[in-house]
């Protein structure tokens, strides 16, 4: 099924978000099954205002809350068959996210994400590490001559532009959902873009009666 009355949908990931994570298997059924095409984006959420800074500087409530959010978070990835494993500091996404955008640019995202990404999150990754995005981008089928010049050259420029697209949206977590100017903020909302998708079927068969 269809929903050719409908847009796509903007869909913006923090790399180094559980959440983020566990959103990407359902989301990118929710498109193939609707044949609602997403593209694809990273985001650098600001965790430190977040969750109360450093991790030696968090009050006892902010760790709580971060020890609740890494259970909660285990028990939804074990729903999906996958590891989370709590982050050891706050790393720096930048690289990956221009190491992302690389990706995309050249059809081979997932093929670097997923199993990036599944390497990340059992803790066998460093998302900071030029050497390990580069050996991953090979690894997905990329030319590290290519990503080189990519990082001297566009890079930078195509990060800032992503993130300026996020904010012309209206994002500010991740992961969020844009589908016609509608944001959907969370994993747990994707019930609600799914909702949307239906109702765009219902309309297109009113306007095709």
């Amino acid at each position: 099924m269809s929903t050719q009355h409908l847009g796509g949908v903007d869909a913006f990931v923090d790399l180094r978000s559980p959440y983020s994570y566990l959103a990407l298997g359902p989301a990118r059924e929710l498109s193939h099954r609707f044949g609602v095409p997403f593209d694809w984006w990273p985001f650098i959420t600001d965790f430190r205002a977040a969750y109360g800074g450093e991790v030696e500087q968090r009050s006892s409530r902010d760790v709580a809350k971060v020890k609740y959010l890494y259970m909660d978070c285990r028990r939804l990835a074990k729903l999906q068959g996958l590891t989370i494993r709590s982050t050891v500091k706050l790393w720096d996404a930048s690289l990956a996210s221009q190491a992302f955008l690389f990706a995309k640019s050249r059809g081979r995202l997932w093929a670097f994400l997923d199993p990036m990404l599944a390497a990340f999150w059992r803790r066998e990754f460093d998302l900071e590490s030029a050497v390990a995005l580069e050996g991953a981008l090979v690894a997905a089928g990329l030319q590290a001559s290519e990503w080189r010049d990519f990082q001297l050259g566009a890079g930078y420029r195509a990060l800032e532009e992503a993130l300026v697209h996020a904010e012309s949206l209206g994002v500010f977590g991740a992961p969020t959902f844009v589908c016609e100017g509608e944001l959907f903020w969370g994993g747990d909302r994707l019930d609600l873009l799914k909702a949307k998708f239906e109702q765009g079927l219902v309309n297109a068969k009113a306007a095709d009666a």
